[in-house]
Order: structure tokens, then sequence, then C-alpha cells
């Protein structure tokens, strides 16, 4: 047996024992996104987590198991809010076909069809982190540069599997302020005085995924082990430390 068919054996398997199966995409480069394949039968669309990166993977899998729950029960295809007591609201919004052809490989597979309709899951402000894409535009690379490198090549002097430490504040959308490099390919980026960031409010993310989202912190590419940059404000210029 082949690994296609092993693939879909296991997709077989987990749509009768759970009623879907779960995919999760952890690339090198753009964020991850994780989408079901088994939904369409019993409620007519899959779904797609995109990003959201404010949420840990097991969080993320949770979510969508409770909004499998809400929609088997209410059939709720609208943009009416969906409340999670323990993660806040979130809508479920349409996917363009554009998307989902490029990140839900696995769901033609299994259907073996060009046309599958799937719905994404939206966070609410308060946890809607910037490398959540709006799935229902049709896809361009430089409307939504973060997940550019779906249909790019990466194009820096650095590996495209470099990764960043940042916060949860960053990714919410305030001002990285500090860029420091203390390994080969690993970079810390907060929003405010790193020594104040607390663990919980960490979050690594790849080099391509933060450069998406602001531009102006590609100076941090060609930093030496043990420097840094920082600013006062997006508008701010780089001054160098260490």
């Amino acid at each position: 047996m082949d690994e296609k068919s092993r693939f879909l054996d296991l997709i077989q398997s987990n749509i009768v024992k759970y009623g879907y199966h779960v995919t999760i995409v952890n690339s090198t480069v753009e964020p991850r996104y994780i989408y079901t394949i088994g939904l369409s039968k019993s409620i007519g669309f899959e779904l797609i987590f995109a990003g959201g990166i404010y949420y840990l993977k097991e969080d993320a899998l949770k979510i969508i198991d409770e909004i499998v729950e809400v929609l088997r029960v209410k059939n709720n295809t609208n943009s009416e809010k969906i409340n999670l007591s323990s993660f806040g609201k979130f809508t479920v919004s349409n996917v363009d076909p554009s998307w989902s052809k490029l990140m839900m490989l696995g769901v033609f597979d299994y259907y073996e069809t060009d046309h599958i309709k799937a719905m994404q899951i939206v966070p609410d402000k308060a946890h809607y982190t910037l490398d959540t894409p709006n799935l229902s535009n049709i896809f361009d690379a430089s409307s939504e540069p973060v997940w550019q490198w779906l249909v790019h090549k990466w194009n820096y002097s650095v590996p495209e599997d470099s990764t960043v430490v940042s916060n949860i504040n960053a990714l919410l959308g305030d001002v990285i302020t500090e860029v420091t490099k203390w390994e080969n390919d690993e970079w810390e980026m907060f929003a405010g005085a790193g020594p104040d960031v607390k663990e919980d409010e960490m979050r690594i993310v790849s080099l391509g995924t933060i450069l998406g989202i602001d531009k102006t912190l590609t100076p941090a590419i060609n930093l030496d082990l043990g420097k840094g940059l920082w600013r006062e404000s997006l508008e701010s210029s780089w001054n160098k430390w260490g």
C-alpha cells in the first residue's frame, strides 16, 4: 500500500470513529493551518482554521471540535457569533475556492472532486492575530503577504525554516520595538521590553510570518549573533545595540 492509500485509509477510519478527520499543516514558512475532511456529508462543508497563533495547537483542535458540535446542533452557517466560553467568540465565513485549492489538498484527494465548500473559523477581535487571513477574498499574495509563500519561493538570504520568538501583543498588532539574534536562524522580536514578556505570552512563528506582518523588520536578517536593534515606534529608525 502506497503512502496516499494509507493516508486515505486513515481519513476514512477517523471519519467512522469521530465523524471527521483533521489535517494539521505545519509549514516551515507560512503559518499553521488546520482543516477538516469528512464534514461535507454531515453539515455540508469543511472547516479551516488558518493562522490564529493566539491559540496553541491543542486549543485550536478543541475549538474546531466545539464549533463542529455547535454547527451540528444549530446548523449555523451564517455570520452569527459562536460563543465558546473557554476561547472567545468566533464566526464561520465563506472560503473562496482559490484558497481551498491551495491549502486543503487532502479534501480534494479524499472526495476526488474539484469542488468542495469550505468555511473559515475566524476569531473575534480580541484574539485575531495578524497571521489570520481573510479567506473569503480571492487569493492575492500582495494583499496577504503572510501567506505569499503558498505560491512564492523563499527569497531571503537565511533559511526558510528560520524562526522568531515573539509575543502575543506583537502578533495582535502592537509594533515590534526590540529585535535580537541569539542563535543561528533564530530571533527574538517583541512589542515592548523583552524581559517583561511572560512565557505564556510568547509564541514561536516563522520568520516569513513576521516579515509578512511587518516588512520594516527586514534589517533583522543581517544581525550578527548577540546583536540587536531597537526603535521607539514604527516610524522611528532602528538603533543598534549589543
